[in-house]
């Protein structure tokens, strides 16, 4: 069994959230994107500028992020918005030679109980449409997909929390 540590992001994070999200799209998406879109896409959209811009949603209590630690190392991360009375599910990103270890679910599982506390129900999340790993993550998770909240090439799925 891993020694895995589950925490909150915190600010000295940035550049290994940055690193697996890079592992993660490499890993995913090698047949659907080219290299050069891959890294001009976690290069903008994941910076380590741009995820400390997260911190005070994060402090305020509006976000769940959470990363799972291996040997002083991120592992995966899970990272969920409130906006109201709904919830989004932006990202959930492992390493790739940390699938199938239960690490993803340790993380949902964690952000679930953030949602609980916060009186949210339902949230949601979009799935790449040729993210097969992905969306069979969601499937076996309890996400159903509405196809009819679809947009592009992206699958909506949707969960309702007990």
């Amino acid at each position: 069994m891993l020694n895995i540590i589950y925490r909150s992001f915190k600010a000295d994070d940035s550049n290994g959230v940055h690193e697996t999200a890079l592992e993660a799209w490499r890993y995913t998406y090698r047949d659907t994107f080219s290299p050069t879109f891959i890294e001009n896409f976690v290069n903008t959209n994941y910076s380590p500028k741009r995820l400390m811009g997260l911190l005070p949603l994060l402090e305020s209590g509006q976000m769940f992020f959470h990363v799972a630690e291996y040997e002083a190392r991120i592992a995966g991360y899970c990272n969920i918005v409130v906006a109201g009375e709904k919830a989004e599910l932006l990202r959930i990103y492992l390493r790739p030679n940390f699938i199938g270890q239960g690490v993803g679910s340790n993380l949902l599982q964690a952000g679930e109980e953030f949602l609980k506390t916060n009186n949210i129900s339902t949230y949601f999340c979009y799935v790449h449409e040729k993210n097969e790993l992905g969306k069979q993550f969601y499937q076996r998770s309890g996400f159903q997909h509405i196809q009819e909240r679809d947009k592009d090439d992206e699958w909506y799925m949707e969960k309702i929390l007990n």
